[in-house]
């Protein structure tokens, strides 16, 4: 199998997490998320490196003492989109990596991934000619709306997924998704598919959510709690 590669986009503010510092440099106890998520996919033995991408002008990190694996570098390529923090990471690296090798993304937001459930991932999607991502069904009746709030349709929801990360692809197939793309893609699955691919889905679990607003924070540390107890 290829090498994989982890890129972490850690690039945006999170002002709706209300804090004066980028919401991935919160503490949990006694990490950040941050240092979290970059601990999950170090153990990983599969997992060949880790890049954190950071704003350029990112000063909080220089100011504390954050702790982070051997695999793991520190690029400071972050744009004004998660798509263009992501393919100014690819071309930072691109003399480190092969062109056929995996290369994963996942939000530094969302600190519900186990060692298990990213190893089951990486067995199924690295079989796949695409790559492939990480969702759950949608369980709730999803309604369509016009500009003016009115619903207007219901949706099936037997064929509707919410997307999460991880999200794996190669590295040749997603620097050209991300470099072809016209617009701003919402995450890299969008920016592969406008190349005419399918990826791959892998079922997630409900507590892979990421952490937007501040009562989010509560059930990231139910989350890390029903990790420790090994109940995902």
């Amino acid at each position: 199998m290829s090498n994989v590669h982890v890129i972490i986009p850690a690039a945006g503010h999170g002002s709706r997490l209300g804090q004066s510092i980028p919401k991935q440099f919160t503490r949990i106890g006694d990490k950040t998320i941050l240092e979290y998520i970059d601990a999950v996919f170090a153990r990983i033995q599969s997992i060949e490196s880790v890049f954190i991408a950071l704003n350029p002008k990112e000063k909080t990190i220089a100011h504390g003492n954050y702790q982070f694996s051997n695999k793991t570098t520190i690029l400071y390529t972050g744009g004004e989109s998660r798509a263009q923090t992501v393919l100014h990471s690819l071309l930072e690296i691109n003399k480190q990596i092969d062109e056929n090798d995996w290369v994963m993304v996942h939000d530094a937001a969302r600190i519900g991934i186990t060692e298990f459930m990213i190893n089951q991932f990486i067995r199924e999607v690295s079989t796949d000619k695409v790559g492939g991502i990480v969702a759950i069904p949608v369980t709730d009746t999803v309604k369509k709306i016009n500009k003016k709030s009115e619903v207007i349709g219901t949706e099936d929801r037997d064929v509707l997924w919410l997307a999460q990360t991880p999200q794996m692809f190669r590295n040749k197939i997603l620097k050209k998704a991300l470099k072809n793309f016209q617009g701003t893609p919402t995450d890299e699955a969008e920016a592969v598919e406008a190349l005419g691919l399918k990826p791959k889905l892998f079922k997630g679990n409900t507590q892979n959510f990421k952490i937007t607003y501040p009562e989010d924070l509560l059930r990231a540390q139910n989350a890390l709690h029903l990790i420790k107890e090994g109940k995902l």
